[in-house]
């Protein structure tokens, strides 16, 4: 019989892992000296030591250790599963390799152009929602709800005879009585406002007027070719909250709104406002 150190030179897996899957009942020693306590390793013992191997190279859970010692039919399910997972997580990673290689390029870099224009007063109904946990965000379930949500108020206030006027906006602030929740608010603008108490159900509603007022504008469209890195916020707001700062004024979320760019009765892309109120405001 070998030794640990032997056994772990031969397999691969260090003396530390052999003595914590000893520990955890997945590889026990073939035998154990009653007085030094040493443990004795077999050659029966390298095809499970190897497959322990493997599994810490693909970075498998520990957790699915005994599965697939067993080699019973849940083996193949698990890693196949594991297997997409790291399909997946490789193609983030080339993404971002890529869109890091194009913010290092000057000639890639996007040129935002800020524009400032005058908001008119609008009455506006909207509906609030829960931003997703920022460290694991699913963007598409969030689009998923937001255009629900909309879709929901629409049609509500269509049957009111209270038909959205304009292009939709959503508009980030901070959830009253925490540090670290979002939320969303949902808008259209009306044309008369909505009565007290006016509701949809299973929603919450707040109502407002935008009043008249000097912001700054960016605006892009879904086909322009820009470089995005996921997770990230998308950078003409950076650039738009940047130029807002040049100003001296300060940057506040509540004051920013993602406003649907309507072509042909659909969304061709986005424009980003923020109100101007003056330096420090």
């Amino acid at each position: 019989m070998m030794s640990i150190g032997e056994f772990a030179e031969l397999t691969g897996l260090s003396v530390k892992a052999l003595r914590l899957y000893d520990e955890q009942g997945l590889l026990k020693p073939a035998r154990v000296d009653p007085d030094s306590r040493h443990r004795r390793y077999s050659a029966a013992q390298f095809e499970p030591a190897i497959r322990l191997k493997a599994m810490r190279a693909a970075d498998l859970p520990l957790a699915e250790a005994p599965a697939l010692l067993d080699g019973g039919p849940d083996a193949e399910t698990l890693l196949a599963g594991h297997g997409a997972r790291l399909a997946a997580e490789r193609e983030r990673q080339d993404a971002a390799l890529e869109a890091l290689g194009h913010l290092l390029a000057k000639a890639d870099r996007h040129e935002w152009q800020v524009l400032e224009r005058t908001a008119r007063r609008t009455g506006w109904a909207g509906v609030v929602l829960p931003v997703p946990d920022a460290e694991d965000p699913d963007v598409e379930a969030a689009d998923d709800l937001a255009n629900e949500a909309f879709g929901e108020l629409w049609r509500a206030l269509d049957q009111d005879g209270n038909r959205p006027t304009g292009a939709f906006w959503t508009t980030m602030r901070g959830a009253a009585g925490s540090d670290t929740a979002v939320e969303i608010l949902c808008c259209w603008p009306v044309a008369r406002a909505v009565p007290e108490g006016w509701r949809v159900p299973g929603r919450v509603v707040e109502s407002g007027t935008l009043e008249e007022g000097r912001e700054l504008v960016v605006r892009w469209r879904f086909d322009d070719p820009v470089v995005l890195v996921d997770g990230a916020t998308h950078p003409a707001v950076l650039a738009l909250l940047a130029a807002a700062e040049e100003r001296g004024e300060a940057v506040d979320l509540s004051r920013l709104r993602q406003i649907g760019l309507m072509e042909q009765g659909g969304v061709a892309g986005m424009e980003v406002a923020i109100a101007l109120n003056g330096p420090g405001a």
